[in-house]
């Protein structure tokens, strides 16, 4: 996850920065800070692919609205969320899409939810898992399979093979619908099925899975119903 603070006070950006390294070290998230000290600076910079920016409104130079209007249209798409002494001008922000407005000094809690919402919509559409001390966040579609593999589970996916201690009854409760049991050692991602022959799958990355008698009908089932789908 990438975070920029764009705050002139150094203790404040400071304080800020302390909440964020103990809600996101706390939770296992792997991410990186970068602080501006200026609305010129974080468009100098000419970074757009921030996740979340803290913005103060007031500072000198560009002032935070501003510079945020010129951060949508250099096509910075991430969360925004004001940083202000002044509740009045908490509704500057909906010009320029901000999730939120905290008051100066920024309270933990308030930044914690702040987080940990953005952590969750970015996670909406990604699997993550920790293997070690690596934290992985993988999209769902680049999923092709998950297969038992002794202690390990295999997350075989377009771009490569991952490893997690983890069963696979337990992956699969919060796997999202387009995976499939075909075999009690493996799940499949149906969007990566080619072709069902027999009892075996043949999957985008030409590899062929085994499906057992007991998850055969329901995954005949699912592909008829893609196929319907899109006629």
């Amino acid at each position: 996850m990438k975070i920029a603070i764009v705050e002139n006070e150094e203790l404040q950006a400071q304080n800020l920065q302390e909440f964020l390294h103990k809600w996101l070290q706390e939770h296992n998230v792997l991410y990186e800070i970068v602080h501006f000290k200026s609305g010129e600076e974080i468009i100098a910079s000419k970074i757009k692919n921030f996740d979340l920016v803290f913005m103060d409104i007031l500072m000198d130079g560009i002032d935070g609205v501003t510079t945020a209007h010129k951060l949508r249209e250099l096509g910075f798409n991430g969360q925004l969320v004001f940083l202000t002494s002044f509740a009045e001008y908490v509704f500057e922000g909906y010009n320029v899409h901000a999730l939120n407005y905290l008051l100066k000094p920024v309270d933990y809690s308030k930044v914690a939810k702040c987080i940990e919402y953005v952590i969750k919509s970015l996670d909406a559409g990604l699997y993550t898992f920790q293997h070690r001390e690596c934290v992985y966040r993988i999209p769902f579609s680049e999923i092709i399979c998950f297969s038992s593999d002794n202690h390990y589970t295999q997350i075989i996916t377009t771009q490569g093979t991952y490893r997690q201690m983890e069963p696979l009854r337990k992956i699969y409760s919060y796997l999202p619908e387009q995976f499939l049991y075909c075999h009690r050692t493996a799940i499949i991602n149906i969007e990566h099925v080619l072709m069902l022959n027999g009892r075996e799958l043949l999957l985008s990355n030409k590899m062929s899975i085994p499906v057992s008698l007991t998850h055969l009908q329901n995954i005949r089932n699912v592909l008829l119903s893609c196929v319907s789908s899109t006629r």
